[in-house]
């Protein structure tokens, strides 16, 4: 891939990682106000917010091998 390539692809994952963690912190917001406030836990809401650190957890890798391989082609 060229420089450019890269730097495109840098910028998405990162777009990708940025887009998800808003939306893992309020899913577990709201499962932990339900849980303090006394009431049942949802376990949807739940497995919902689990499975959804799975993106960034899944997107981290490749991030990290774009940075690299753009760190060696200056």
């Amino acid at each position: 891939m060229s420089k450019e390539e890269l730097k495109r692809k840098e910028k998405s994952l990162k777009s990708i990682i940025i887009f998800c963690i808003p939306i893992i912190i309020g899913l577990f917001y709201f499962v932990l106000r339900d849980y303090f406030d006394g009431k049942e836990i949802d376990f949807a809401m739940l497995t919902i917010a689990i499975c959804t650190i799975g993106g960034p957890v899944t997107v981290y890798p490749e991030l990290k091998k774009v940075q690299e391989e753009l760190k060696n082609k200056k």
